[in-house]
């Protein structure tokens, strides 16, 4: 069976809808406030996406480097927050991603859809399912009724090193309450002791599920029946076309969550077979919808449906559960939810959405797909720029979008991807920080280029690597870019490592630096003097003396972290004259211990001289 055609769910991409005005870009200096975005809004839940920028955060750049009407250019586009935030502005938005699923998000989230026609259109696609999915996902109820089956949860089962017999961690090693799993337990049948790290797995069983009838929610056991059911899906294997795509050590974030140790070899590995049959069929009935508007907003409904549905689910006990962003991780207790209660919900959420969102009826959108080296667009064409690309080797994303990018019918590039690899090498496809730098400088060369002479490009980075800064300062200088001044910017919004990071248990950097970088007109601007702040430890002592005592604000409070105290160093060296080495996150945690005081809870401190 053939895929779906992504150029027939999207048959505008590729076209530039808005024409660019005569004016010239506003003669204003860079915005030099921080701003911060919030998680948890309807447009921020609108689709799972790793690193984020708020549109809330972007707007204040917009509003200050532009006028109504304006063409606000993002080459990196992500998720698509530059475009919703220039289009609430009632600017026009350029949109281009090198990831499908990248342009699919984007297109969504600007676009207007009637919320009343989204919940109809669904609601008929979940009644044309009903049926099927009532065969996949039944069971026998408290009474005499049947029930449906929310979610099943899968434990991995390990072999005893000592007498070969298989243990399951839900039964023997997990603590119910708390939702933890023990390190090492007794074997149950010759009581020595099983380690998790090094024991052998043996697979995974089903071993709790939680059920709905008439009276409400309960938790069980899976009775023999269900059990059943499912030995009878695998022999009936799958009628509807659901992707295939093999996966294997030429991926980096293969290699690095170790996806061979969970049995995974193709994309296909990412769902049990009962949930991949179900996706099929929900992808199959959103793909007969006649109005091709309602027809994009079910497939993003779907695509976050997708990914919520695979074994990347984690059981939490305190509920909510949900894969992590920005990584491919299979946990060890894998919830296998029912995508008709995840698909449901979806629609709740895009239905508020839609309804809340406001935009500029003289607002328009262009998005394309293609590399940001390469842009379909007229030369000194935009007045601005705002963008967040790559950040070297801390986020993968075509390999973190293939799961749920795949359903679409393609998937990102890799070979054009701008990343460092650590774990591959140039031989197998990896990319070196010079050859990151290389791809780096392309698309700024491609973003001065359609930038009008004085137009401002603001630039959200972050790495924990002083190499890949350096990448990034190399390819803004030899673009032709005057860099102005440096801010910060908090997404809040956390990847798995971002949460590390800001613990202070991993050197991951989790507060954004803004560079804010200038086209030329007909003279290239002065730069900034040179900071006098010569020592990095010195810039860290002074910002640590000036904040309030530890406690009595705790927004200033993060501003104790290493993460944060990073990204000060970081936008000191644009500011001024430290060395670009600050960069380099170990060395800033170096700085710390050697020099100041840390609380129990990462906040560190100016200790006060002995008297």
């Amino acid at each position: 069976m053939k895929p779906p055609s992504f150029d027939h769910l999207y048959p505008q991409f590729g076209h530039l809808a808005v024409e660019p005005v005569g004016t010239s870009p506003l003669d204003v200096e860079p915005l030099g406030i921080s701003t911060r975005g919030r998680k948890n809004t309807p447009a921020y839940n609108a689709h799972s996406y790793p690193t984020k920028v708020p549109a809330e955060a972007i707007e204040p750049y917009i509003e200050h480097h532009t006028r109504e009407g304006d063409l606000i250019l993002d080459p990196f586009c992500g998720s698509g927050m530059t475009g919703l935030a220039a289009v609430r502005l009632g600017r026009h938005a350029v949109l281009n991603d090198l990831s499908y699923g990248a342009t699919h998000l984007a297109w969504n989230l600007c676009e207007p859809c009637d919320p009343g026609e989204l919940e109809e259109a669904a609601g008929a696609v979940l009644a044309a399912v009903a049926d099927e999915y009532a065969d996949l996902y039944s069971t026998p109820g408290r009474g005499r009724k049947p029930a449906t089956i929310r979610w099943t949860l899968n434990s991995t089962v390990l072999a005893c090193s000592s007498c070969g017999e298989g243990s399951m961690l839900w039964d023997d090693a997990t603590d119910r309450v708390r939702g933890t799993v023990a390190r090492s337990w007794p074997c149950s049948h010759c009581g020595e002791l099983i380690d998790k790290q090094s024991a052998k797995q043996l697979g995974s069983e089903p071993a709790w599920m939680l059920v709905e009838d008439e009276n409400g929610t309960f938790e069980r056991e899976p009775r023999p029946v269900d059990l059943k059911r499912l030995a009878r899906l695998e022999r009936e294997g799958i009628a509807d076309w659901s992707p295939s795509l093999p996966l294997g050590p030429d991926r980096e974030m293969y290699i690095r969550s170790a996806l061979h140790l969970r049995g995974v070899h193709d994309v296909a590995d990412f769902w049990t077979t009962r949930n991949r049959r179900a996706l099929a069929i929900l992808w199959r009935e959103i793909q007969h919808t006649d109005d091709l508007r309602l027809r994009q907003a079910l497939s993003f409904a779907f695509t976050n449906t997708a990914w919520h549905a695979t074994r990347m689910r984690r059981y939490n006990a305190r509920g909510g559960q949900r894969p992590l962003t920005g990584t491919l991780y299979i946990p060890q207790l894998s919830i296998e939810v029912n995508p008709a209660f995840v698909f449901a919900n979806k629609i709740k959420q895009l239905c508020r959405f839609y309804a809340d969102r406001p935009v500029s009826s003289s607002a328009s959108l262009a998005v394309t797909q293609g590399s940001a080296a390469a842009l379909s667009l007229p030369d000194a064409s935009m007045d601005y720029c705002f963008t967040d690309p790559p950040f070297g080797s801390n986020i993968f994303y075509a390999d973190c979008a293939t799961v749920w990018e795949s359903w679409l019918g393609r998937t990102t590039p890799v070979a054009d991807e701008a990343v460092v690899n650590r774990s591959l090498r140039p031989q197998a496809g990896g990319k070196t920080v010079d050859a990151y730098a290389v791809l780096m400088q392309s698309a700024f060369v491609e973003v001065q280029r359609v930038l009008k002479p004085n137009a401002w490009a603001t630039v959200v980075f972050q790495s924990s690597d002083a190499e890949v800064w350096a990448a990034l300062r190399t390819a803004v200088d030899n673009a032709g870019f005057d860099l102005a001044n440096a801010n910060y910017l908090d997404k809040t919004q956390q990847s798995h490592k971002g949460y590390k990071g800001r613990a202070g248990t991993e050197d991951v950097a989790s507060f954004d630096v803004v560079l804010n970088l200038h086209k030329p007109g007909k003279q290239r601007r002065v730069p900034r003097p040179p900071g006098g702040l010569q020592d990095a430890a010195e810039v860290l002592r002074a910002h640590l003396a000036a904040l309030p005592p530890i406690g009595s604000d705790a927004e200033l409070d993060r501003q104790r972290t290493l993460p944060f105290l990073h990204s000060l160093l970081v936008r000191e060296h644009f500011n001024g004259t430290i060395g670009l080495e600050v960069g380099r996150y170990a060395l800033v945690r170096r700085i710390c211990q050697e020099r100041f005081g840390v609380t129990d809870a990462g906040f560190w401190y100016q200790p006060t001289p002995a008297s």
